[in-house]
Parts: C-alpha cells; structure tokens; sequence
C-alpha cells in the first residue's frame, strides 16, 4: 500500500481553514494567559510542601482514576462505532491516548487528528463522523448535566442523589433511542440512528460514563486531600464535573480548565469552609494528574498510530 499522504478532500479543508486555525491559536495564547496567572497565585498562596508529604496512596489515587479514565474512554468510542463499523479496541485506545495529548497543542489538534484517523483510516465520512462524536458528546452533557442537577436538587451523597443522577441518565437515554427513530434522522443522522437503537452499545455508554465520572471524582478527591482540604462529596462531585466540562472547551485544553476548577472551588469553598485556601494549587494538581498520564501515555501511542495510518490505503477525493 502506498505512503503518500491523501489528497484532502473539501471536508477535510474545512478542518484546516486558516480563519479557523487562528481562532484556536488566539484562544491558546489567553489560556496560556490565565494558566501562567494560576501559576503564580499558586507559588505566592500555595503551600507546596504537603505535595511533597503526600501519601504514596493519593499520589497513585491521582494517578490511577486518569489511567482508567482514559481506558474507559476508549472503549466507549469503541462500542459507539461498532454498530457503524468494525474496529480495533487497541487502535481505538491507542488514537484515544494521542487525541488527549494533542489536545494541549495551539490548534486543538486531538479533535482534528481524530477525524482525520477514522477518515483515512477505517474509511469514515467527515459527517458520519460528526454524527458519531455528537453521540458520545450527548451522553457525557447528559452525564454531566445529571450530576449537576441532581446536586442542585438534593446536596447529600445518598442513595436519593444516586437515583436523580441514574434517572435522569436514563430518561435521557430513552429520549434519545425516541428520537433516534424519527425518519429525518435515520435518513440524515449518517448512522447515529443504529448507534441510538442499539441498546448494548446505548446503555454500555450510560454505564461507561457514570464510570468516567466516578474517576474524575477520584482524581479530584485526591487532589483535595492532598492538599488538606475537605469538601463535602456532592461539592466534590461539582467540581470534579467542572473539570470535565472545562476540559470539551473547543479552543484547547490549556488554561481555561484550570481557571474554571479554581473558580469553582472558590466558590463552592465558600459555602462550607472559612479562610483562603489554595484553589489555583489544587486545579493544577488536577489538571497534572491528567496530563502526566496524555504526555506518557499519548507519546508512546504516537508509534502505533503511525504505523496504522501508513499501512491505510490514502483516501481519494
């Protein structure tokens, strides 16, 4: 099979326009911005010794929920496309790893290597794609939003909270295997309507993010309480969903995740702890917990997805 790179064809050129590129490079640099701000309210207000103290466990806390995380991510992209098309749970982990990463680039290059991969590589369209990631991106909102309501509704960790989040997960679920069945989607949804109709892969992914969400809680537990700092688990929850939400920003990871988490736990600190704390310390301990992880793991996955994408045969407009 030939190496030669593909011919883009319009589709894809609409990924790369220059107006586009530009406006992500703008949005890079104030987030740039506001991460070197956080750095230095950091060093002034933070007290960096209980990061040195810490106890091997909420180091490996930290840690570990950003591996599973990510392992969880995978398969979810994974079970979503299968009923669309056949692919590898390596390769799918693998260009998952190298999307995280490339994400910290100016251009927000994850999302579009991403597309560029399952283009050329296992011979998606640019829409189909498009209607893939929609799918993937309503069950996280769902997520996200579930937790979020159902602290503003009941703001004790219980098993009340537990069944206004898995309800609203599956209410939203239904809703969308309803709509999926609408003769305008499965004419024009590019696939979505057999991903929404099957249930396996439907509900594998209501499963699989209340997961994910549970690692990002870990992760920002940890973070927490390496610093000292005790919130109750419903706050925690918040802002554990804060990160998450922060971090679909589509003009790039850097920065705004961090600023919004320090935000957050300004704010919900407030509401149940006196004095200052460190805020700006703890979203940057969070955000490193996940970043150590894109940075090894997303360069070692660099080499496999090389490999894949030159034994592809180019797409031809």
């Amino acid at each position: 099979m030939s190496d030669a790179p593909a011919r883009p064809d319009s589709e894809t050129r609409r990924l790369l326009e220059p107006r586009r590129l530009l406006v992500q490079v703008i949005f890079w640099v104030i987030g740039l911005g506001l991460l070197t701000w956080l750095i230095i309210r950091a060093i002034e207000t933070g007290d960096w010794s209980r990061l040195r103290a810490a106890e091997p466990h909420l180091i490996a806390m930290l840690i570990g929920a950003t591996v599973v995380s990510t392992l969880l991510n995978g398969v979810t992209f994974w079970i979503s496309i299968r009923s669309v098309r056949r692919v590898r749970l390596l390769d799918m982990q693998a260009v998952n790893l190298l999307g995280n990463l490339l994400n910290y680039a100016p251009i927000r290059a994850g999302a579009i290597a991403r597309v560029l991969y399952h283009h050329r590589v296992d011979g998606l369209g640019l829409l189909q794609i498009g209607a893939w990631f929609g799918f993937i991106g309503y069950i996280l909102v769902l997520g996200v939003a579930s937790c979020l309501t159902a602290t503003l509704i009941h703001d004790a960790f219980d098993w009340i909270w537990f069944a206004l989040v898995t309800g609203q997960m599956a209410f939203g679920a239904l809703a969308l295997q309803a709509l999926a069945g609408v003769p305008l989607i499965v004419r024009h949804g590019r696939g979505i309507h057999r991903m929404a109709r099957d249930h396996l892969a439907l509900w594998s992914l209501v499963v699989l993010r209340l997961a994910d969400i549970a690692m990002f809680t870990v992760r920002m537990a940890a973070a927490l309480w390496i610093l000292g700092i005790e919130l109750p688990m419903t706050h925690i929850v918040a802002l554990a969903m804060v990160a998450l939400a922060a971090s679909l920003i589509p003009f790039g990871r850097v920065g705004f995740r961090e600023f919004c988490v320090a935000a957050a736990g300004a704010r919900l600190g407030t509401l149940s702890i006196e004095g200052d704390l460190p805020w700006e310390q703890l979203a940057l301990i969070e955000s490193a917990g996940e970043a150590v992880v894109f940075i090894v793991g997303g360069s070692l996955a660099f080499f496999w997805v090389r490999r894949r994408w030159r034994e592809a045969s180019p797409i031809r407009p």
